[in-house]
């Protein structure tokens, strides 16, 4: 897992620590030099080397002091924390998944945002829409189960004209489900009240959540037949008059996670967040996991 650096939170660290409870993982800790925090190099064309240096040394400090408090040291990587010497802070994120060969790149809120809401920074934007691995978000201040993951949800965005979704993400909502043994909901989300809906809306929506569900299953006894016998599956609906009201409707844990497939985009092997999505995704009370539209990225066959 690849976390992006923030001094001024440390949501993105607790998501790689609470997800270490659970799975094994193996984490870097990157930054840009055009991070504010770095402003003694913006323009420093003599001595840069040197200063570089420095600035690694003491970046190092601070990745190392923050994650003695979240992560045993048996889950940070070789190089634990890792500089680029970049103007282009997406990008550097980008290339250091993919050196690192990241399976997630995690990202915490903006620092002016309310506890349980999610707000993107100008870099998280932009990866929002570009994305070539899984983006892990972090709403400010979620408190975290400390039994790890309980639950898995996997998010459907609905339109007022439901269209047929291709459920982009649920292969990964059904294998971390089927992984952990735990239990998938699939939700179909709207904000617009449920009896403001015409019936053939309802019906149609019943009908994708049926599909969802069959797929969910055809995903489970592909990838863990061993387990069908304990894997559970609920589907539902909640339309209320906004995505905040949507949201909060619903039932939620500490031990819960979210995950969210990608909107058609050129880049179809990329995360891209549409505006639905991305208004959607500013009122979860809990970590989301956006998902590129691609088949699941298996290691060694498996």
């Amino acid at each position: 897992m690849l976390v992006g650096w923030d001094v001024a939170n440390t949501e993105a660290v607790e998501f790689a620590a609470w997800l270490g409870r659970c799975v094994p993982v193996q984490i870097q800790v990157m930054a840009s030099t055009q991070s504010p925090w770095f402003k003694s190099l913006a323009n420093a064309a003599k001595g840069r080397k040197k200063r570089m240096k420095e600035a690694q040394s003491s970046f190092d400090s601070r990745v190392e002091k923050t994650l003695k408090e979240h992560i045993p040291q048996s889950h940070w990587s070789k190089q634990v924390a890792r500089l680029v010497d970049s103007k282009d802070t997406v990008r550097s994120l980008y290339e250091t998944a993919d050196e690192f060969d990241a399976d997630l790149i995690l990202l915490g809120s903006r620092a002016k945002t309310p506890k349980g809401r999610f707000r993107p920074s100008s870099v998280a934007d932009e990866m929002m829409r570009s994305s070539p691995v899984p983006l892990g978000l972090a709403p400010r201040g979620v408190k975290l189960s400390k039994k790890g993951i309980t639950r898995v949800t996997y998010a459907i965005v609905m339109e007022d004209e439901p269209a047929e979704p291709d459920f982009s993400g649920l292969d990964y909502a059904t294998t971390m489900a089927c992984a952990l043994g735990l239990p998938l909901r699939i939700i179909a989300f709207s904000p617009t009240e449920y009896d403001k809906h015409s019936s053939a809306w309802n019906e149609q929506t019943l009908g994708i959540l049926d599909r969802a569900r069959d797929h969910a299953w055809a995903l489970a006894e592909e990838f863990a037949p061993d387990r069908c016998d304990n894997f559970d599956v609920t589907s539902a609906i909640s339309a209320a008059k906004s995505w905040k009201r949507s949201i909060d409707s619903v039932k939620w844990k500490k031990g819960d996670i979210m995950f969210l497939g990608s909107q058609p985009s050129q880049q179809l092997t990329s995360v891209f967040v549409g505006t639905r999505e991305g208004e959607f995704i500013r009122y979860a009370s809990v970590p989301v996991v956006v998902c590129p539209r691609r088949a699941l990225k298996t290691r060694n066959g498996q």
